[in-house]
């Protein structure tokens, strides 16, 4: 990816659950206004091909990328611009941590429990599923707003260090324990 691009990424298993394909559509759009955009999906899967197929389709050439799994996700975070997650439902959505902790602003769907990790407006930008055309205006949104992708990013960070640290982890799981063991009352 050259250094000049805008780098939109995504890390997750190319299945249908993650919406890599509402990403694509979304960012169809985002390159019309955004030549300098380029969309990478780090991972593999099943839906590889239709992902492939789909961005023929829509003529986004070189600027949409499928490079498989990736030793090293954390440089590719430190590179990238944006951290884009559309996935239809997510069960905790460890990478979205893994970007707020990297100041990465992140671009999600407001399925599950992603809106634990992301606050919107606040830690980054949630949309509704299934919307190419919410994700592409929030994408574009930060593309255009560095000030405010760079706020978003600091506090993502800010927030994922202090609710989601070990200490604060370790003492929540054995909070649940003590309730359990002292039974109701």
């Amino acid at each position: 990816v050259p250094s000049s691009a805008r780098l939109l990424l995504g890390v997750g298993r190319l299945v249908p659950q993650k919406g890599y394909d509402v990403a694509v559509q979304a960012f169809a759009s985002v390159r019309a206004r955004h030549p300098e955009a380029v969309l990478v999906v780090l991972g593999e899967g099943p839906e590889r091909a239709r992902l492939e197929e789909l961005a023929r389709e829509l003529g986004l050439g070189d600027s949409f990328r499928l490079p498989g799994r990736a030793g090293d996700v954390t440089a590719w975070l430190r590179r990238a611009d944006l951290l884009v997650h559309p996935a239809r439902w997510e069960g905790f959505g460890l990478v979205l941590l893994e970007a707020t902790l990297a100041s990465l602003p992140v671009v999600a769907t407001s399925v599950s429990a992603i809106p634990e990790i992301v606050v919107d407006g606040q830690t980054g930008l949630l949309v509704p599923p299934e919307d190419p055309t919410a994700l592409a205006a929030a994408l574009e949104r930060l593309l255009d707003d560095r000030t405010l992708a760079a706020r978003l990013g600091a506090a993502g960070e800010a927030r994922a260090r202090t609710e989601f640290s070990v200490e604060r982890m370790t003492r929540a799981t054995l909070d649940v324990y003590r309730r359990a063991v002292e039974g109701p009352g």
